[in-house]
């Protein structure tokens, strides 16, 4: 559930960076400027559905013993696919270049996601979800 520090030394030196297979949207770094996040998808087994945002950031998960919760609970968790990593790696790039273009959509689904995440949290505000794999989980956003 972690990256075990890793991405704090671009962040020190203000390097872009995308993360992906992120576990707990609540732990991420808000600081981080010019951050693309994606996350994996918590797969509820004993309902055949998959978790919402505000369901996976009640979880307390992060100590030893996560891989017990998670299979008291019938989780299973789904890595990103090929598709979500390339299409937030394009993104980036696009956004590096000055060439990405948002919609009112995307801002939208922005700020619903980060409601969720809390309204008095602070954060950067060049940290952002990635915009297709928000696009394709608004369902998530409950």
């Amino acid at each position: 559930c972690s990256d075990g520090g890793m991405s704090s030394i671009p962040e020190m030196f203000k390097i872009p960076t995308v993360n992906v297979n992120w576990t707990l949207p609540l732990s991420i770094s808000t600081w981080v400027l010019n951050g693309l996040f994606i996350f994996k998808k918590f797969y509820l087994k004993s309902e055949n559905r998959f978790m919402t945002f505000s369901e996976i950031m009640n979880l307390e998960l992060g100590g030893v013993d996560t891989n017990d919760i998670l299979s008291k609970l019938n989780l299973e968790l789904l890595e990103n696919t090929p598709k979500e990593i390339n299409a937030v790696t394009i993104e980036m790039d696009e956004r590096l270049n000055g060439t990405w273009e948002t919609t009112t959509e995307d801002d939208e689904l922005q700020e619903r996601f980060w409601a969720i995440f809390g309204p008095n949290k602070l954060k950067s505000p060049d940290l952002r979800i990635g915009t297709e794999y928000l696009r394709q989980n608004k369902d998530l956003m409950l």
